[in-house]
C-alpha cells in the first residue's frame, strides 16, 4: 500500500468507515508522514453547469421556490441557493 500523500509504501490499517450507502471502507496510516487515507477515495458529487443553469432558471424566471425546486431536483435547499447567488455574480449587470 502506497501512501497517495509521500509515497510511502511504510502504511498500517487504521480501521474503517461506513459510507452513507452502508459501504465498508478500509482507512490506512502512513507511518512515515502520519497521515490516513483510503483508496480509491469517493469523489465529490459535481453537476453539470447545464443542470444547474436549469435549476436557477426554475427558480429565477418560472417563479419556483427554493424549497419546491430542491423537492423536485433532489437537492438541499442551501445548494439550489448558493447556485443562485453564484449565477447572479455571473450575469452581466444592465
Amino acid at each position: 500500500m502506497m501512501c497517495p500523500h509521500c509515497k510511502s509504501i511504510k502504511t498500517v490499517k487504521m480501521g474503517c468507515y461506513h459510507t452513507k450507502s452502508g459501504e465498508r471502507r478500509q482507512r490506512y496510516k502512513c507511518k512515515n508522514c502520519g497521515r490516513t487515507f483510503v483508496l480509491n477515495p469517493i469523489k465529490p458529487r459535481n453537476y453539470p453547469e447545464e443542470f444547474k443553469e436549469m435549476v436557477v432558471k426554475a427558480v429565477v424566471r418560472e417563479g419556483v421556490g427554493v424549497r419546491q425546486a430542491s423537492r423536485i431536483f433532489k437537492l438541499s435547499p442551501n445548494t439550489v441557493t448558493a447556485w443562485v447567488r453564484e449565477f447572479s455574480k455571473k450575469r452581466p449587470e444592465k
